[in-house]
């Protein structure tokens, strides 16, 4: 581990990166062509777009001793990340996943069982680092990859809700990472308990049976968190914060990839919530985030500053 800086960061992520495989657009992995490599992981994502927005971020996490985890390692530092939480592992193996596209749309295939993600510990953590920062960001792929790392996930979210620190949770549920019955528990439990932000698509509210409409979300919630944003893909999103809420209208933008574009919606709507935007401005935010997101191949290609959304939220207006 780093030494952490000694300035305090105002986000910190939790869960596991990955690195990506792909093929040239509307072609698969099978197919006999060139593969190209990215890096990738819903909360990786989010650190890092939240870093090129201008916010400070840190990563928790746990990385291979291979040199996919240095990869890793040098792609946080070169981008601003603060590393002094991400621990190293020199028995098990950074996870990957490989990208295919078919009929227009992205399939993806992991390779991440035992990562060295998956044996996280939070003996590694410094509190007192996690203690200074605004935002604690986490999904449910980072508590459905172990029981190690869903152990860790709450006691993060203990010690965040002890200390007053925000916590933003995307739902983000992968059937493939577990039971249905375990993760609507598990998800339900948290967001009841301790999300602050609560991050979810309309595709998610459904597979968890929850109501259809997004408005109607807070009546399957025994507790609203104070901001609730449904991501709804090219129909844009629904917000709700205290009562108030508001549908907000996707930007037109040339798509490639959409792969990563729910976790660049997650950093915008941290950091517009940072800059305590307004419910319209702030939805209008975390979209713009997400729709240049999609104009690159992978998830970080094209991840905007945050005069590049400002510019594409003015050019519409």
């Amino acid at each position: 581990m780093v030494r952490p800086t000694e300035t305090p960061v105002e986000v910190i992520s939790f869960g596991e990166p990955l690195i990506g495989i792909y093929p040239p657009v509307d072609r698969s992995v099978s197919d006999d062509v060139p593969l190209s490599k990215t890096w990738g992981g819903d909360t990786s994502n989010v650190a890092l777009a939240l870093s090129k927005l201008g916010h400070t971020a840190a990563y928790i996490t746990r990385i291979g001793s291979d040199e996919f985890g240095k990869s890793f390692q040098r792609l946080w530092q070169e981008a601003g990340v603060d590393i002094s939480q991400v621990q190293i592992d020199d028995e098990h193996t950074t996870g990957l996943y490989f990208a295919s596209f078919r009929n227009g749309k992205h399939h993806l295939t992991y390779y991440r069982k035992n990562s060295a993600a998956s044996f996280i510990s939070s003996k590694y953590i410094d509190w007192e680092f996690v203690r200074m920062a605004k935002v604690i960001h986490l999904s449910g792929i980072s508590q459905g990859i172990s029981q190690k790392a869903l152990e860790v996930s709450f006691e993060l979210m203990e010690f965040a809700k002890k200390h007053n620190i925000l916590i933003s949770y995307d739902v983000n549920y992968r059937p493939a990472l577990w039971k249905k019955d375990v993760a609507r528990a598990i998800i339900s439990h948290t967001i009841n308990e301790y999300a602050n932000i609560l991050e979810i698509t309309d595709d998610e509210m459904r597979l968890l049976g929850w109501e259809k409409e997004p408005g109607d979300l807070k009546s399957s919630l025994s507790r609203v968190p104070s901001i609730c944003a449904v991501k709804m893909g090219e129909k844009g999103c629904y917000l709700m914060r205290n009562g108030e809420e508001a549908r907000i209208k996707p930007f037109q933008v040339e798509v490639k990839d959409t792969v990563g574009a729910g976790d660049a919606f997650d950093a915008g709507l941290i950091a517009g919530i940072l800059k305590e935007l307004p419910l319209i401005k702030l939805g209008e935010f975390a979209n713009a985030v997400a729709s240049l997101t999609c104009r690159g191949t992978g998830p970080l290609s094209m991840q905007p500053t945050s005069e590049e959304v400002q510019r594409l939220i003015d050019s519409a207006h």
